[in-house]
């Protein structure tokens, strides 16, 4: 971040002088209020307490997740390490195991294109090996899934409920248009109850 500038207007100001004499003071006598134990020290809040004990529990409970996860690839068909390696991003096939495979297998796997990996990502694990035996993509796609709600229906409306509909609208649009010219200052009453007499 850089450093903000002070213009030489901001000389002038007799609170500037005020800051730096206060900066003054704090840059000398600092350290010799910290020695003597009177500056409290620096906040420790946010930080943990971590004891060796902690890091060699982390160390081996991340070594037992690496085994696991290492058990699980090996447990893997061919197949299934195909799609999981065309699943998977840029950074992830780099750490992938491909010991399930043979030479030739891995060969082919890792020569694939993008288009052709993604069509493997997407397409189903008998797929996958049927691509892997001939050495050759041959995608095929799950099924879709038939839609389970049930689509909503609109019910259109008869010709009497259409009537209705614009029938209620005239009178409310009228109700409407009465009661903003009943209180509009300057026009008369369209139904005036009484005339006063006025006398000549």
């Amino acid at each position: 971040m850089k450093k903000k500038t002070k213009s030489m207007w901001a000389l002038l100001n007799p609170l500037e002088w005020i800051a730096g004499f206060f900066q003054v003071l704090a840059a000398v006598f600092a350290p010799l209020l910290r020695w003597l134990g009177m500056l409290s020290p620096p906040s420790t809040t946010g930080f943990e307490n971590i004891q060796k004990e902690d890091v060699d529990d982390a160390k081996q409970l991340a070594e037992q997740q690496e085994a696991a996860v290492d058990s699980i690839i090996r447990e893997l068909s061919p197949a299934e390490v195909v799609r999981a390696y065309a699943r998977a991003d840029v950074a992830g096939r780099a750490e992938m195991n491909l010991r399930a495979l043979d030479l030739d297998q891995q060969d082919w796997l890792l020569r694939l294109s993008e288009e052709d990996l993604s069509k493997l990502g997407m397409s189903t694990t008998s797929a996958c090996a049927r691509s892997l035996e001939a050495r050759e993509v041959k995608p095929a796609y799950p099924k879709t899934a038939p839609e389970t709600e049930t689509p909503e229906i609109y019910q259109i409306p008869s010709a009497e409920e259409i009537e209705d509909m614009k029938r209620e609208y005239v009178a409310e649009r009228f109700r409407q248009i009465q009661r903003e010219l009943w209180l509009a200052p300057g026009v008369p009453n369209p139904k005036p109850q009484h005339t006063p007499a006025t006398l000549h």
